[in-house]
């Protein structure tokens, strides 16, 4: 896992970015370097031994994002074949890369980039990335028109600098995000409110970091991170377009004992969302102090998080922050992971979930008492591994989201149709079983299932300030099913293969719940290399046909295909 470390001190002349997660209305994904947000928390997890490395097989996401993974690997990623290992360099040498896909639906990913500066200790790079479509999709529901132009676009320039020194490594991140889309929710024959027009939000946002050496005495990091955003989603329950800034500062310490894989330490961060005069500043002050042992095949968190939150109440909270692994034999384990805390919800949380949501208020942070899972990963076959796990999660003011319709105005006249969606809030107590297999026995083929079985239980639901007698969890699938599947032909020549299912879903409407369409969703893809320096991919997505929403009024693109090359210089 990369990290950011961000140092204070350059901070003060830059503003803040941040990558949203593209659009639920694509069918695919195209980024040649992922985007994340450290936690302290996450940074005492390199210090291990060298290892190789595995492929993670990570679940759907649960937001049903309808884009498929990029046919064309990052950049700097290359899985080394059994026959390179430790020899092989793993990434490209040339300094800058070029890639472009096609397809119907004016679907177009573009993606550009340069190492400008590349030394043994500074290194600076640029990258741009593009991601369209302006394509006609159908609802599933009947409506007049049958069918809408759903309009997204996203263009997104960064430079990433970073600096080893003999004491500490400093990093720096500055980039910023413009992007465009169109509310195209069913009306169900009524007069649509927003009438397709194109919205905006654009996002800058600055990130610096840094981060001490290991050592045996005392090791710091700390990082802080600007968010600046603007839209254009002017509502008539907003006088002006909404503006905000959106600040995280992080520090931690930690002092080894007995090994380097003992520690105590303490991370601490502060989150703040300031907005205008209509929406609820949001902050929350965590400090989270925690002893880690170590060993050979076994490790300990023992920790807590003790939370000051700020926004639409005032609540201090205490939660567990526990992580344990104890070895059974070199390559089985058992695990187990206890936490609990906030969830932002900030305005920049909910447009990376979904871009439909309608910026009239703010959405309350969610709060969970307990978010623990558990499992046994098995790796004893060669060839195989499998993975048994299990988890509970008590959330309040779980957030879920409906197609908004007509609402009634206080004299009981109603008001006009929106085709955005709207949050409701519930009590949420969420229960999952599951199983994952990897196989990889026969060299040129790897692949991957994972199942998923959700139980839900939802109290003290409201929808237009009605209680619901039979709540479900609203757009969260019940059962899941994800395959995935690579086969290399040939060093030049890579298929890929990913089926993903969704069942069990529901929203609500007029009324009344309503089952919504499983999502089958399979897609293949090639890539061929030519040379080092260009190659040619092809995916088809949505190979069986299906009509599904991603939200209730909000179909998904049909079958599409998209292809294109790579070119690296």
């Amino acid at each position: 896992m990369r990290k950011i470390y961000i140092s204070l001190a350059i901070l003060a002349c830059t503003a803040g970015i941040t990558a949203q997660t593209q659009d639920s209305l694509l069918r695919r994904q195209l980024e040649l370097e992922r985007d994340f947000n450290p936690t302290l928390l996450d940074a005492d997890k390199i210090n291990s031994l060298p290892a190789l490395r595995e492929p993670v097989v990570q679940k759907a996401n649960t937001n049903y994002s309808p884009w498929a993974e990029r046919i064309t690997p990052p950049l700097e990623i290359a899985l080394p074949r059994p026959g390179n290992i430790m020899t092989a360099i793993p990434y490209h040498t040339q300094k800058g890369y070029l890639s472009f896909q096609a397809g119907n639906y004016a679907n177009v990913d573009g993606a550009f980039g340069y190492r400008l500066l590349e030394k043994e200790r500074q290194s600076l790079a640029f990258s741009f990335t593009h991601q369209s479509t302006n394509g006609q999709v159908e609802y599933i529901q009947r409506n007049t028109p049958e069918n809408s132009d759903a309009f997204f676009m996203d263009n997104r320039g960064e430079l990433a600098f970073r600096h080893n020194g003999d004491a500490n490594d400093i990093s720096l991140n500055l980039s910023y995000l413009h992007s465009r889309f169109n509310y195209y929710g069913n009306r169900f024959g009524n007069e649509a409110f927003f009438n397709e027009e194109n919205q905006r939000l654009g996002v800058l946002q600055a990130s610096l970091g840094v981060a001490s050496k290991e050592s045996d005495l005392l090791n710091y990091k700390g990082s802080l991170n600007l968010k600046n955003f603007s839209t254009g989603l002017a509502y008539p329950a907003l006088p002006d377009p909404l503006r905000g800034n959106e600040i995280q500062i992080m520090a931690g310490f930690d002092k080894p004992f007995r090994n380097s894989s003992s520690k105590m330490g303490i991370d601490g961060s502060l989150t703040t969302a300031l907005y205008g005069d209509d929406w609820n500043n949001y902050m929350l002050v965590n400090a989270a102090p925690y002893l880690r042992f170590g060993g050979l095949n076994r490790s300990a968190r023992l920790g807590a998080d003790i939370l000051f939150q700020t926004g639409n109440k005032t609540r201090v909270r205490v939660v567990p922050n526990i992580a344990l692994r104890m070895g059974i034999t070199e390559r089985t384990s058992l695990y187990a992971n206890i936490h609990g805390g906030f969830i932002h919800n900030t305005f920049l949380d909910l447009m990376g979930e979904s871009r439909y949501i309608l910026p009239a208020t703010d959405v309350r942070p969610s709060f969970s008492i307990v978010d623990m899972d558990a499992g046994l990963r098995i790796g004893e076959v060669d060839g195989f591994r499998f993975d048994l796990f299990g988890g509970f999660r008590k959330t309040d003011d779980a957030h879920f989201l409906l197609l908004h319709g007509v609402t009634m105005n206080g004299d009981e006249v109603p008001g006009p149709f929106v085709e955005g969606l709207k949050p409701v809030y519930g009590d949420l107590a969420h229960t999952h079983l599951g199983g994952m297999i990897h196989a990889k026995s026969w060299a040129p083929l790897e692949l991957s299932l994972r199942v998923k079985k959700n139980f839900y239980t939802v109290k003290n639901l409201t929808v237009d300030e009605s209680s619901i007698a039979d709540p479900k969890a609203y757009n969260k699938p019940g059962m899941e099913i994800d395959l995935k599947g690579v086969l290399e032909v040939s060093e030049q020549l890579r298929f890929s293969m990913n089926y993903y299912f969704a069942g069990e879903r529901w929203s609500y409407y007029e009324g009344e719940n309503l089952q919504m369409e499983n999502i089958n969703d399979l897609n293949l893809g090639a890539a061929y290399q030519i040379s080092n320096a260009f190659s040619l991919s092809i995916k088809a997505n949505n190979l069986m046909f299906q009509h599904y929403d991603l939200w209730y009024g909000h179909p998904a693109q049909g079958f599409n295909v998209m292809g294109g090359f790579t070119f690296r210089f």
